[in-house]
């Protein structure tokens, strides 16, 4: 054991002191069962059985869409693979369970502790093991390198904001990424800067981002129904406001302002990220002299009235919908710094995009996006604004640049094969 991952344990052995408040307060919240999966007792879950064990890890929901993509390429090829789906985050295992069904096993990831990840090892007996994103646990990769599992990194991604951070460790993280047989990497520049943290360069390679493979899938699986009943847009053109962040109520709704007086008949449909915001939004919409309802406030019934134009969404799960039936989409959390959201949702669609100035999350997709034509930074409302109008004005650019979206959406497809790939030559080499 290197001299890093001593300072490691034993700085967990500190914090560990704190596991019986943790117990305590569990068991208050009748979460008696969370905790002891946590600890890698899977009691619930039998042995993991014969055949090719493979185990993804997926840290949240976004994550679970990866597997769910990469997944369907390796069942593809070997149908007989037995898999293994752990999460880190209660949203993630509810996505999970309900992508995987009876098809793989689900387990919450458990604690970064030696016996917590023996015991857990001891269920799940995984050949591979592939950390989906860059998911750097020292124990949990030492133990099972040495049970004979071999580790994969895909989708691996170090955004600039997390790299400074990890260089103040690297020692450590240099240790957890040299445990990797291959690490396949989003982007150029996630790949550069693993190797600066001391990857092994042979073992890098750029494969792309598998977030976006079941994009489009996702998209033909949609159905818009129940929203454009609710919405009743008739003529009216729908501008959607996807993920958006607190201090970006101001210009979306001045955008939306300055779009009515060349195109009163418009609608914007707002998905605040979070959605106890929505009310928030609902009250500055209100306070711009905006006519505003709130999306459960709806129904087919009683769909939206004509003078009605900003719906909020306060329910989760509809954004995909709204995206469809919108003729422009803006992206949320890139007018302040946030790292922005996954553009490929709108431009599965086949629908241009516009983001603001930080789009970091994703920069691959907004790069791309842009440099085909169907995407537009903007800095502000007034730039918001004019991009909305021009789309709206100008249906043919619209569909042109819709188009080019879809082509960039189609085009990351291959990203969840080359991941798929990379675990299939691993169970070759383990021989199984």
């Amino acid at each position: 054991m290197n001299q890093s991952l001593i300072t490691y344990n034993l700085a967990l052995t500190l914090a560990g002191t704190a596991l019986p408040v943790l117990w305590l307060g569990s068991g208050l919240a009748g979460r008696w069962d969370e905790l002891w999966t946590r600890l890698g007792l899977y009691r619930q879950q039998p042995l993991a059985g014969p055949g090719p064990r493979v185990w993804l890890q997926a840290v949240s929901v976004g994550e679970v869409g990866v597997a769910q993509a990469i997944a369907a390429e390796l069942w593809r090829e070997r149908p007989e693979i037995n898999l293994s789906v752990s999460s880190s985050t209660a949203k993630g295992l509810e996505r999970a369970a309900q992508v995987f069904a009876d098809r793989a096993r689900v387990l919450p990831f458990p604690l970064e502790a030696p016996w917590a990840v023996a015991a857990a090892e001891s269920k799940v007996r995984p050949h591979v093991y592939a950390s989906l994103e860059t998911e750097l646990w020292p124990n949990f990769l030492a133990w099972l390198e040495h049970r004979g599992t071999e580790l994969l990194l895909l989708n691996g991604r170090i955004s600039p904001r997390s790299f400074p951070r990890y260089m103040k460790i690297r020692p450590l993280v240099a240790g957890c990424l040299d445990r990797f047989a291959r690490l396949g990497m989003i982007g150029p520049e996630d790949a550069e800067r693993a190797v600066a943290l001391g990857a092994p360069p042979h073992r890098v390679a750029v494969d792309g981002n598998a977030k976006y493979a079941g994009m489009i899938q996702r998209a033909d699986a949609c159905d818009t129904g129940e929203a454009a009943g609710r919405l009743a847009l008739g003529e009216a053109p729908l501008l959607v406001a996807g993920s958006a962040r607190s201090g970006e109520e101001e210009p979306v709704l001045s955008a939306l302002q300055q779009v009515l007086a060349s195109h009163p008949e418009a609608v914007l449909a707002v998905a605040p990220r979070h959605v106890e915001r929505a009310p928030r939004w609902l009250e500055l919409a209100r306070g711009k002299g905006l006519k505003a309802a709130l999306w459960s406030e709806l129904s087919p019934e009683r769909p939206r009235q004509a003078a009605t134009s900003v719906v909020v969404m306060d329910v989760m799960g509809q954004l995909m919908a709204l995206y469809g039936l919108g003729e422009a989409a803006f992206l949320g959390a890139s007018l302040v710094e946030m790292g922005g959201q996954n553009p490929v949702e709108p431009a599965a669609w086949g629908k241009p995009l516009a983001f603001g100035p930080d789009m970091a999350d994703f920069l691959d997709a907004a790069r791309e996006l842009k440099a085909q034509g169907a995407a537009q930074e903007v800095a502000g409302a007034q730039e918001l604004a004019a991009w909305w109008s021009r789309m709206l004005a100008e249906p043919n650019e619209a569909r042109e640049r819709g188009r080019a979206a879809l082509s960039v959406a189609q085009g990351f497809a291959d990203a969840a094969k080359a991941a798929a790939g990379r675990i299939l030559e691993a169970l070759e080499r383990k021989g199984v």
